[in-house]
């Protein structure tokens, strides 16, 4: 059956929460993305036959498939026979009211029940909360399960949020082992949501599994994306226990707020420990395969490539140290995200690619990162898995 670890949201979704300017509204996505889902709807049927499970929805179920290929992962709850409850990866979408997945095992039935279908989650807990804060924790044991901590309570403006990372807590306001200290980014890194202060949404894109996240912002609502992360990295050492990296904005303007991008530069991005598992926070940066440049999907070969009519992209691996020339260690790879050999002001935001060599049949969305006329570009796995 098709993979359910990688997740994919955006603002366009049936049910997606809105971000814009005003306090709390980041709260209100990383929630529904994380820890609830969202878009929950009541079937009039679900129908099991030769394994294919077909549900229906008669006041529209919301649901869509992601290019071509890609269905969104939802939660099934409520059914009988029990074993259609639990989370599957739609295979169609063949209207407004009827949605397929594909089921192992179940006899052909109409199951029975009060059934739900929501978006799944990448499966975090909110371990505390306080008026528009929340820190969260994956609940996979195989991450690291360290603590986001999200402020978003229009402390400094409402048009960003202030996001650390910790290595316990014990209150919404208290922890021990900070990332990045205040040393290194007092009150912990920005996280933008947009370029007002105002109730005026923004569009927005989470992509993640269950030991973290890329979040994307068109914080201008003109085009104008930026990236954070908070996702543990495949780390080069077994037993890493701090190998979660976060990614933001060391002060609140955009140019310095959209750091994901970046090759060869440790703005804004830490870690925990180093990766012997001694000492504090300390300040990484990422290489792509293909060329260390200031960013990623800046500079390459037209596309598609004049040599196979291809699109081409590559890993990205996270290095301890300031940049190649003072590398200490090599950490490990970023999960999901490659850079392609191709310059952003040639490819389409929110295009897929797909039949992509060393990929086989994977999907991957393309996502401009942009500012100031400069047109970065990530490419984003949304098949999985990506352990």
């Amino acid at each position: 059956m098709a993979d359910t670890s990688v997740r994919y949201f955006d603002s366009t979704m049936s049910g997606a929460p809105a971000l814009s300017g005003t306090v709390g509204a980041l709260i209100s996505v990383l929630d529904a993305c994380l820890t609830n889902g969202f878009g929950t709807v009541t079937l009039n049927s679900l129908v099991v036959s030769s394994n294919v499970a077909t549900g229906t929805v008669s006041a529209g179920h919301g649901f869509s498939m992601i290019g071509s290929a890609v269905g969104s992962v939802i939660t099934i709850a409520g059914a009988t026979p029990s074993s259609l409850n639990g989370t599957w990866r739609i295979a169609s979408v063949a209207d407004s009211t009827h949605f397929t997945f594909v089921t192992s095992g179940i006899s052909d039935q109409t199951a029975t029940g009060t059934i739900t279908a929501v978006r799944a989650p990448l499966g975090f807990s909110k371990a505390y909360s306080g008026t528009n804060k929340a820190v969260y924790r994956a609940n996979d044991v195989m991450s690291s399960r360290l603590y986001l901590r999200v402020a978003d309570d229009g402390t400094g403006a409402a048009t960003y949020a202030r996001a650390r990372g910790y290595e316990s807590m014990s209150d919404v306001d208290t922890g021990t082992g900070p990332f990045p200290t205040d040393t290194q980014v007092s009150g912990g890194l920005y996280w933008g949501k947009s370029s007002a202060a105002s109730s005026t949404a923004r569009a927005w894109r989470l992509f993640g599994d269950s030991q973290g996240f890329y979040l994307s912002v068109n914080h201008d609502g003109s085009g104008t994306w930026i990236g954070v992360a908070w996702i543990d990295i495949q780390s080069e050492r077994a037993g890493d226990a701090y190998r979660t990296l976060i990614i933001g904005g060391v002060n609140s303007t955009v140019a310095n707020m959209e750091n994901i991008h970046l090759i060869n530069s440790a703005t804004g991005h830490y870690c925990a420990r180093k990766y012997d598992q001694t000492g504090t926070a300390i300040a990484v940066f990422k290489l792509s395969h293909l060329f260390a440049i200031s960013g990623i999907g800046l500079y390459g070969i037209p596309y598609p490539a004049p040599m196979g009519n291809q699109f081409y992209c590559a890993p990205v691996d996270v290095w301890e140290g300031t940049g190649y020339s003072a590398a200490t260690a090599l950490r490990g790879p970023l999960p999901g995200i490659y850079s392609p050999l191709h310059p952003g002001s040639q490819l389409t935001d929110g295009s897929f690619q797909v039949d992509i060599i060393g990929l086989d049949g994977r999907t991957l969305i393309v996502q401009i990162l942009k500012y100031n006329a400069v047109s970065y570009v990530a490419a984003i796995d949304l098949t999985g898995p990506w352990r």
